[in-house]
């Protein structure tokens, strides 16, 4: 009937409509519950003298990156001093320029910028028990509070970790600056009107200064424009670049085809747009005084305009506003001249500026993603001076390791000793352990501040060496070296682990060490078969930021030597491609080369210094 009709579509109507949501008790307290846990980890911070480490992208994540750097700073320093945690708490930000740390003694801060090749996360899982007293970080991120829970169960000191919320932490800055701006006006009074007349008066210009400020405007604004475009073009090249790492997006080769396609031609769009800007505003390599107070007047022109922006803030922007940033704090912290501080022995902040700061210039390598990297404590006899990192590459030795140092000599020295896998011989268990065991005493005896060793194919998939303290890698991972230089470790694994594992590493490196070479390039057994890994090879060559500019693997011991390969179509650089294997061709039964040395500058280029089969090469291919 009609009566029913209008019954049901009036029955419908209020269904459509939008209801108010009315919280429940058990949701009333549990948020209570959080507010009472929130304020409970701080008094605990407080009363047992501890130290607060803040993952500041990831607060202001949370406030929608409406805060900026230094409202939270500001708000930060004012929450340190009111809740006495002067000089221990630490603001850890991702990208600047420089791996750097300072100290701010208005709140007795100490900021750390993780630099161009490690994120905040890596820098927090790494120091988080550096102070050896108990810790509260202000994260949301699960994967790095797990990654902190293991530093800090994993250090000798009797220390516990604690986590807050950055929303409840932003609500704590906002009422308290909201109080202290309510005291500042009692104080000050109501300003009614102006104090005084506001305009400032009109001094006469020269018209040549004047032609010269409007062209230095019109070239400003230009490079805005190409920032614009160039910060687009890398988040869309970001979001291809994890499309193409899951696997479900490269399944079928149609899929495969169109993410590759896609992403030649962003490579293309950037490349004629110029594609360096950011890269030109935010480098201090051969910078003039003039070039610098050109990008610091963009830098901070730019953070005011991205303030009325209405697109998003995407990785470009924060790469930006990070080194804006960082340098105003450089400029607050050369200017304060830490006189401010205190009792500089007392500081906890200060001691981390210094251990950051220690860091810097060492060559020391630092894990990205779960699992640490051990570095021996730093003593005269791994001290090589200044200048390019230093690496010893060996491989394939299968418990012939004494043929490389005859006559209880040592290897030649660098900063970091690389064994790429395949260190244990093929018989029984019993004498396997044993061969580990000699093979980890002949790592104590050489002098490396950091021993890497990989899983080859011959070895065991757990092991550990006590005497040597070396790093054993069993799957893939991704290390930063000062700041500076990024290098991914890939064992030898199934193609099942190399994709799960390969989502969570850099996007890119500047080098490659993996026991297996790439398909195609100094992979030839024997047999005259092609025994590299076509998985891998794939996986590099679709690296939108390029392929490495060194791939270091062993593995084949025919297919010693050196040579120079372009990676795919997306990117024209070339790799150097070097197979460091020991071993005799066939079945090892002796040490036939030596260890390959190698030089690495700022830039990821490689020098090749000593290697047997290998110098040769790259001297005929010059």
């Amino acid at each position: 009937s009609p009566m029913k009709v209008v019954g049901l579509f009036v029955s419908l109507l209020a269904a459509s409509r939008p209801r108010k949501k009315v919280k429940t008790g058990k949701q009333i307290r549990r948020e209570g519950d959080a507010l009472t846990l929130h304020s409970k980890r701080l008094d605990w911070a407080i009363r047992t003298d501890g130290v607060v480490l803040i993952d500041l992208e990831n607060v202001r994540g949370k406030s929608n990156f409406e805060l900026t750097h230094r409202e939270l700073l500001k708000r930060t320093a004012l929450w340190a001093k009111t809740q006495n945690l002067e000089d221990r708490v630490s603001m850890i930000v991702d990208h600047g320029t420089l791996h750097e740390a300072y100290y701010l003694p208005d709140g007795g801060l100490s900021m750390v910028f993780a630099g161009p090749r490690m994120k905040a996360d890596d820098v927090l899982a790494r120091d988080a028990a550096f102070f050896e007293r108990n810790t509260l970080v202000v994260t949301a991120d699960n994967e790095l509070m797990s990654r902190i829970r293991n530093t800090v169960q994993k250090s000798e000191a009797d220390i516990a970790v604690q986590f807050i919320q950055p929303i409840k932490f932003i609500t704590d800055l906002e009422n308290l600056n909201n109080r202290f701006e309510r005291q500042q006006r009692k104080l000050e009074g109501e300003k009614e009107g102006n104090d005084g007349d506001s305009l400032t008066n009109v001094v006469d210009q020269d018209p040549d200064e004047t032609i010269e400020e409007e062209a230095l405007e019109a070239k400003k604004n230009e490079i805005f424009e190409q920032i614009d475009d160039e910060v687009k073009i890398r988040a869309s090249m970001y979001q291809t670049e994890t499309q193409m790492r899951e696997k479900k997006n490269m399944n079928t080769p149609k899929k495969r085809r169109k993410l590759e396609r896609r992403a030649r031609q962003l490579c293309e769009r950037l490349a004629l747009k110029g594609g360096q800007s950011i890269d030109h505003l935010t480098t201090l390599n051969g910078v003039t005084a003039y070039d610098r107070k050109f990008q610091d007047e963009v830098l901070s022109q730019w953070e005011e305009l991205r303030r009325c922006a209405t697109r998003r803030e995407m990785t470009g922007d924060r790469i930006l506003l990070a080194e804006n940033f960082r340098r105003q704090i450089e400029k607050i912290s050369n200017e304060s001249g830490n006189e401010d501080k205190k009792n500089e022995d007392e500081s906890h902040s200060m001691k981390y500026v210094k251990h950051i700061k220690s860091m810097v210039g060492k060559r020391v390598p630092t894990s990205m993603g779960a699992g640490g990297i051990h570095n021996l404590d730093e003593t005269a006899d791994y001290k090589r001076g200044d200048g390019p990192l230093r690496l010893v590459v060996v491989s394939d030795t299968h418990g012939y390791e004494e043929g490389l140092t005859p006559g209880e000599t040592i290897l030649p020295q660098g900063d970091v000793l690389l064994h790429l896998g395949d260190f244990a011989i093929d018989s029984s268990v019993k004498k396997k352990n044993k061969a580990i065991i000699k093979f980890d005493a002949w790592l104590a005896r050489q002098n490396f501040r950091t021993k890497i060793v990989l899983r080859g194919n011959h070895d065991p998939f757990s092991v550990s060496f006590p005497l040597s303290n070396a790093n054993f890698v069993s799957r893939p991972k991704g290390i930063s070296i000062d700041g500076k230089l990024t290098m991914t470790l890939v064992p030898y694994c199934s193609p099942r682990n190399l994709s799960s594992s390969w989502r969570n590493l850099p996007m890119y490196s500047d080098i490659i060490a993996s026991h297996s070479p790439p398909r195609g390039v100094l992979d030839k057994c024997y047999n005259g078969a092609n025994a590299g890994c076509a998985s891998l090879r794939g996986k590099v060559e679709r690296m939108i930021a390029g392929p490495p500019n060194l791939w270091v693997c062993g593995h084949i011991h025919e297919g010693r030597g050196s040579e120079k390969v372009a990676f795919g179509s997306i990117s024209p650089r070339e790799t150097l491609c070097v197979n460091a294997s020991n071993a005799n061709s066939g079945r090892a039964n002796r040490i036939a080369y030596g260890p390959v040395v190698m030089e690495i500058d700022e830039e990821g280029i490689a020098t090749v210094l000593q290697g047997d089969k290998i110098v040769e090469a790259r001297e005929q291919s010059t």
